[in-house]
């Protein structure tokens, strides 16, 4: 069963001068369960995908339906609800608030769902103990390691539960034992059900994952 599909999609940014073609009819099904690597050199539209399929981004024209769910007629609100509730999400940079500790920095998505400061308190460090950081729920970004920062916006991508893991290049500022840990948990999640697309610039690990997709001036190539 597909729970990402992406229809017809092109993404066109224009100013007043230049028209760039960011992504051009992009068609892209997601079957239930898998992980996905998206690969392609910079500048290809991985990312601006990324974005689209994580509903961060709206296509100039195309569909896009997540796990059943046509969004393109989908107000603000209804779609900021429903990407909290379906999707998470993992960066390169991490994206960590400095001024909070781990354990806030994990319940962060739960604040905008209805439940109590219990709650959450116990969900974030259910999660932090997945992904082996219960030791460090106090301590803040800057007191840790690149590959526990990334262990860090795993568990808050995770915290919520969601269907589908979005990850642009999680191991890109990682060196490779870090990295390794890193697609270590995200095999793990895989395993348990959860879908996966990751952007990466890496052919080794990307074949780890159970299909790669390529991108090459905006056009999805096979």
């Amino acid at each position: 069963m597909s729970i990402i599909q992406l229809q017809g999609i092109t993404k066109i940014y224009r100013t007043e001068e230049v028209e760039t073609i960011a992504l051009e009819n992009v068609n892209l099904e997601v079957q239930q369960g898998n992980f996905l690597s998206v690969m392609g050199p910079s500048g290809c539209g991985k990312s601006t995908m990324l974005n689209i399929a994580g509903l961060l981004d709206a296509p100039t024209e195309g569909n896009v339906v997540i796990a059943g769910t046509d969004t393109s007629s989908m107000k603000d609100g209804a779609m900021a609800e429903f990407r909290n509730k379906t999707l998470g999400f993992i960066f390169q940079s991490f994206h960590l608030i400095n001024s909070l500790n781990v354990l806030d920095n994990v319940e962060m998505p739960l604040l905008y769902r209805k439940g109590s400061e219990k709650q959450r308190r116990e969900l974030a460090r259910e999660v932090l103990e997945k992904v082996g950081l219960s030791h460090r729920m106090k301590h803040f970004p800057s007191q840790l390691s690149g590959g526990q920062c990334q262990r860090v916006a795993i568990a808050r991508a995770i915290v919520g539960s969601p269907k589908i893991i979005l990850a642009d290049e999680p191991t890109g500022n990682l060196d490779s034992k870090m990295g390794r840990e890193i697609m270590d948990v995200l095999h793990k999640l895989n395993e348990e059900g959860t879908t996966i697309i990751m952007v990466t610039h890496d052919e080794k690990l990307a074949r780890e994952t159970k299909q790669i997709v390529r991108f090459f001036d905006g056009r999805r190539v096979e």
